[in-house]
């Protein structure tokens, strides 16, 4: 409960509460004193705290006190707002039916600030660089049904039954104890034909969005429990104004908490809710970081989905909790001996699968060190084609738990180590290397940009003498993984 206090008294002081709970007291104009007493204090009292007025803070934020307050005003200009929070005790235990999941664990309200993790554009085309298609599950090295038609992304289906998607790389991750907040804009073209389009966060194991099939909007969530993957698809009654022809947006929040509900949106007005909590045996979704996708299928008649933007929320979170690993040359010199150019010292990748499901956990790229005993070039390359390494006499290895797997450049020594295609890969990074000393190059560009290795990426680190002639060189690749 708040209560304004305008012209306070300033020839002595007034009680404005009995000390029952917390409190915050907020001075809008001139200097206040604030005196803790279960008596009225004389006026000369010299126990006090003044706030407000020329360089003074203006809040006072009062946890807990069970002693009377009183105020005084040094001029009648002086105003205050007073916020009861309270706190009622019955003997030594607190009666908690004030307390609500809003305030924290002194009675104060919470807020909450949205930090969007990733999001997409299709103005001039669809992004290679964010985006891929997948025609029947297996990832196509070119946009066969995506386009950019007057700013929007246009995904047509294909044959009948034939299931063609457009994914994102990312996977951005929930953040535990906070909201997740899918948004996107589209327009479902013929809405009756005889088709399914899906939209939201998803793979062909885990997410949750919505469908329209044949003229039908559900409300969809996908899991896999036991190497069983299952939809469960919910009837959305559409308020009679919607218009799927027409541009709408939609929205999923989510608690997910693995236990939690789900809150489905049109045009910013609720419209379903899966209401899962104290209802579930297993997980809503096992997995839940997911990356945008949408989906669309002949099921006898021609259907597409229009895209404007997209969006993926953390309510309240910072996108942050990632774990710190690196790669590196791991020979008892440091180095290992090279003759030709774009040798691949280092080769790690972000695997596509762990076991038989999906992999999802990105990689934050943080800092990649070359050296070498001679005037060097060090490159980095990526591609998503596996063929670009031939392993020969070399094998992968593991790295941590075996999301990641590497293969550094003849170590252990063999009689064939890996050789590198250039022409399957990418270049992206080339810089100079001085003899005997160290070049470190940084992907976090000081918060305006980040370089990420999703699964199925590859990043190839090469070092060479500048003449392709011998030098003994080293790699190190840091990194942080979405764990």
């Amino acid at each position: 409960m708040s209560t304004n206090i305008a012209n306070v008294d300033t020839t002595q002081y007034v009680k404005v509460n009995n000390g029952t709970g917390a409190f915050t007291i907020e001075s809008h104009r001139d200097t206040v004193r604030i005196a803790f007493s279960d008596v009225k204090p004389a006026r000369d009292n010299t126990a006090f705290h003044e706030i407000g007025g020329a360089l003074k803070e203006s809040i006072l934020q009062i946890p807990y006190t069970e002693t009377g307050i009183w105020v005084l005003a040094m001029t009648d200009r002086s105003k205050l707002t007073i916020t009861d929070h309270p706190l009622v005790r019955v003997g030594v235990t607190e009666n908690l039916s004030n307390k609500t999941y809003n305030t924290d664990a002194w009675f104060r309200d919470k807020t909450v600030i949205d930090d969007s993790i990733y999001h997409g554009m299709f103005t001039y085309n669809v992004p290679a660089d964010n985006w891929y298609e997948m025609i029947d599950d297996v990832e196509q090295n070119t946009f066969v049904s995506a386009t950019s038609v007057d700013g929007k992304l246009h995904l047509e289906s294909g044959a009948i039954n034939e299931k063609r998607q457009l994914r994102s790389y990312r996977n951005p991750r929930y953040e535990p104890n906070r909201g997740h907040l899918y948004s996107v804009s589209v327009i479902l073209p013929v809405k009756n034909a005889a088709g399914e389009r899906t939209f939201g966060v998803f793979t062909k194991e885990a997410g949750v969005g919505f469908r329209l099939r044949s003229g039908s909007l559900y409300a969809i969530r996908r899991t896999t429990v036991q190497g069983v993957t299952a939809d469960t698809e919910e009837l959305i009654s559409l308020p009679s104004h919607v218009n799927l022809e027409a541009g709408n947006v939609f929205d999923t929040q989510f608690q997910w908490r693995g236990v939690g509900s789900y809150f489905f949106y049109i045009n910013l007005n609720l419209v379903h809710t899966m209401d899962l909590l104290g209802t579930l045996t297993e997980l809503s979704v096992f997995n839940p970081a997911l990356p945008c996708a949408f989906e669309v299928i002949n099921l006898g008649d021609s259907v597409s989905l229009q895209v404007g933007c997209v969006d993926v929320t953390a309510e309240g979170g910072k996108d942050n909790g990632k774990t710190y690993g690196a790669i590196g040359t791991s020979t008892q010199s440091g180095s290992i001996a090279v003759a030709n150019f774009n040798t691949p010292v280092l080769v790690v990748k972000n695997k596509k699968n762990i076991g038989t499901l999906l992999n999802t956990r990105d990689i934050l790229s943080l800092l990649a060190t070359a050296y070498s005993d001679q005037r060097s070039v060090m490159r980095v390359w990526v591609t998503r084609d596996e063929t670009a390494i031939t392993m020969n006499d070399q094998s992968w290895s593991d790295f941590r738990d075996g999301h990641i797997e590497y293969v550094e450049y003849d170590n252990p020594n063999v009689t064939n180590p890996i050789t590198f295609d250039t022409t399957k890969a990418n270049l992206v990074f080339t810089s100079r290397v001085d003899q005997d000393q160290s070049y470190a190059t940084s992907a976090l560009f000081e918060g305006r940009t980040d370089i990420y290795q999703t699964p199925g990426d590859m990043f190839i680190f090469t070092i060479h003498r500048e003449t392709g002639g011998s030098a003994n060189v080293g790699m190190s690749y840091e990194f942080a993984e979405a764990i």
